[in-house]
């Protein structure tokens, strides 16, 4: 597995510790359909969140606004097939977790949105 690979499986196991210690029941991660993938499927208060996660070293721009309008159509065909293989009446969340290490000997910052349609 290349080192890239290495280090976002590394953020999205943060993003799922974080959605864990926030009351999140994790039903799938790296959850395909095709060539679709949704990095997290999470539910809280019946309510189900299809999670983009994103990480970075540092910053130089918001590691969100990797979220444009062509990843936001990809987890909506995600939720569809996701909805189509397992029905359910609960509503829907974009959401996404940015995890960024500004230092190495410091925990990484968490920013959690839950609506991605917000960060346009």
């Amino acid at each position: 597995m290349a080192r890239h690979n290495e280090f976002g499986k590394w953020g999205e196991d943060i993003a799922a510790g974080y959605l864990t210690e926030h009351g999140f029941e994790i039903l799938k991660r790296n959850w395909r359909s095709s060539h679709k993938e949704i990095d997290i499927v999470a539910q809280k208060d019946e309510v189900l969140h299809f999670v983009e996660v994103k990480t970075r070293h540092g910053e130089e721009w918001l590691a969100e606004a990797a979220i444009d309008a062509r990843k936001r159509a990809l987890m909506w065909k995600c939720m569809m097939a996701w909805k189509y293989e397992h029905p359910s009446l609960m509503p829907v969340r974009y959401s996404a977790i940015a995890v960024v290490v500004h230092d190495p000997d410091e925990a990484p910052e968490i920013r959690w949105h839950e609506n991605v349609w917000e960060l346009r």
